[in-house]
C-alpha cells in the first residue's frame, strides 16, 4: 500500500479563505495552526485555523472518499499543528 506525505495530494495545501478584516494578512501554510475540524461532506474536508486571532477557513477536495475520510482522521488527531506540518505527515492510499 501506498504511503504519500499529505503534501503529495493533489492540491495540497489548501488556501484560506473565508470574512476577513480589511487589511487582514493571510496566514501561509506555516503560521495557520489548525483549531477546528467540521464534519466530513463526501470528499470535502473543511477546517479552520488561528493566525494572529483571526479565524480561516480551508476547504480541501480529495480525489475520492476514502481519501477524504482518512485525510479527515488525520487532521482530527493532529489540531494544534499547522497547515505545513500535517503536509508532512503520511497518508495510506
Amino acid at each position: 500500500m501506498k504511503k504519500p506525505t499529505v503534501r503529495e495530494l493533489p492540491g495540497w495545501p489548501p488556501g484560506p479563505g473565508g470574512a476577513h478584516r480589511p487589511g487582514a494578512y493571510f496566514p501561509n501554510a506555516h503560521e495557520a495552526v489548525v483549531n477546528e475540524m467540521f464534519p466530513l461532506r463526501e470528499n470535502a474536508l473543511t477546517f479552520r485555523c488561528i493566525f494572529n486571532g483571526d479565524s480561516y477557513s480551508y476547504h480541501y477536495f480529495a480525489e475520492s472518499e476514502k481519501i477524504a475520510r482518512q485525510l479527515h482522521a488525520l487532521v482530527q488527531k493532529n489540531i494544534g499543528k499547522t497547515v505545513a506540518e500535517l503536509g508532512d505527515l503520511e497518508i495510506e492510499i
